[in-house]
C-alpha cells in the first residue's frame, strides 16, 4: 500500500519509484504462487476485477484440460515504462509495463488502490500485440491525469465510446466501426475465426452467432504525454451454436467443449462465454489517426 506516502499535490504521481517497485514485487509474487499451484484462492490478496476473473477461469479450465495454455506470467521487472495517476482522490491507478524472461512481448499491468487503507491490486494484465508501441510517458517524475470513461475532452472519442466501438466492430466486422481502428492482429484473429466457423460445412445444420459486449464498469483510462489516452476495457464475448431444426445436433467430438461438457453432441445447442481484456490508444482530438488496439487478452470462461 502507498497509504503512508506524503500528501500528494494534484500534479504529482501518487506513488514514488521505490513504492512502485515494492508494489510490483508483491503483486507479481502473489500471482506467480497462484499460477504455480493453479489455486485461485491465492489471488484474492493482490488481484481483482478482470485480472482475477480471467485467471480463475484459466485455472478451472486447466483442471479439466491439462494442456490449457497458462496466462502470461506477471513479472515485476524489468520495468519498461509506467503511467501513474495524480491527485489525492480514490481510486488511484498505476500502469506498469514489464517484460519478464518468460514473456515474448511486454505486458501492461493495471494496478488500482481502492482506498487509503487497501493494497494496490492488479485489475488487468494485458500483453501488447506484436508490432505495437506503448504511448509515450510524461517527463520523469510527473504523473498523468485520469480520464473519465465518458469524457471526450481533448480526445478523438471518449474511452467508453472506443471500447463500445471495438465491441461493435468485432460483432459486425463489416459495419460502420470497421474503419475506426487501425489494422491489428487481435481483431483480425477474432473476425477470421468467426468467419471460418460460420462458413464451415460441418456447421451447416447450426445457427451460429457471435456477440461482443462492453462491460463499462471495467473501463479505465489515463492521459498520455501527447494528449491522447491509454484505455483499458473489458468485453464479454458469447459464441452460440444452435441446431436449425428439430432433430439436428451440434457435433462437439474432438473439441475442448467435449472435454469440458462430457458430451459428444447436443440437440440443445451450446453457448460459450469468453472474457476479452483490451488496451486501446485513443489519439488527441483534431487529427485523422484511427484508434489503435495496443494489447489484448482472451480467456474461455464457461
Amino acid at each position: 500500500t502507498a497509504a503512508d506516502a506524503p500528501a500528494q499535490e494534484e500534479n504529482y504521481p501518487v506513488v514514488l519509484d521505490g513504492q512502485l517497485s515494492r508494489i510490483l514485487s508483491s503483486v507479481a509474487g502473489t500471482v506467480q504462487k497462484a499460477d504455480a499451484a493453479k489455486d485461485a484462492s491465492l489471488l484474492a490478496e493482490r488481484t481483482a476485477s478482470t485480472a482475477l476473473a480471467l485467471r480463475e477461469a484459466n485455472y478451472a479450465t486447466a483442471s479439466k484440460v491439462p494442456d490449457t495454455k497458462a496466462p502470461a506470467a506477471v513479472a515485476a521487472s524489468p520495468l519498461l515504462t509506467d503511467l501513474i495517476s495524480t491527485g489525492t482522490a480514490f481510486p488511484r491507478t498505476v500502469v506498469a509495463v514489464t517484460q519478464g524472461g518468460d514473456n515474448t512481448v511486454p505486458q501492461a499491468l493495471v494496478l488500482v488502490q481502492a482506498s487509503a487503507r487497501e493494497n494496490y491490486k492488479l485489475v488487468s494484465a494485458i500483453q501488447m500485440l506484436p508490432g505495437t508501441t506503448f504511448p509515450q510517458p510524461p517527463a520523469e517524475g510527473s504523473g498523468v491525469e485520469a480520464v473519465a470513461a465518458d469524457s471526450s475532452e481533448g480526445l478523438a472519442m471518449a474511452p467508453q465510446a472506443a471500447v463500445d466501438a471495438l465491441a461493435d466492430a468485432l460483432t459486425n466486422p463489416e459495419g460502420g466501426n470497421k474503419t475506426t481502428f487501425a489494422p491489428n492482429s487481435f481483431a483480425e484473429a477474432v473476425t477470421t475465426f468467426q468467419a471460418e466457423v460460420t462458413s464451415n460445412p460441418a456447421n451447416e445444420f447450426a445457427t451460429i452467432t457471435f456477440s461482443h459486449s462492453p462491460v463499462p464498469a471495467d473501463t479505465r483510462a489515463l492521459r498520455t504525454a501527447d494528449g491522447g489516452a491509454i484505455v483499458f476495457g473489458y468485453m464479454s464475448h458469447s459464441y452460440s451454436s444452435v441446431p436449425r431444426e428439430a432433430g439436428d445436433s451440434i457435433n462437439l467430438e474432438g473439441t475442448i467443449y467435449e472435454t469440458l461438457t462430457g458430451e459428444k453432441n447436443t440437440e440443445a445447442g451450446i453457448d460459450v462465454a469468453y472474457g476479452e481484456a483490451v488496451m486501446l490508444y485513443v489519439p488527441p482530438a483534431g487529427g485523422t489517426e484511427p484508434v489503435e488496439v495496443v494489447g489484448a487478452a482472451q480467456q474461455l470462461l464457461s
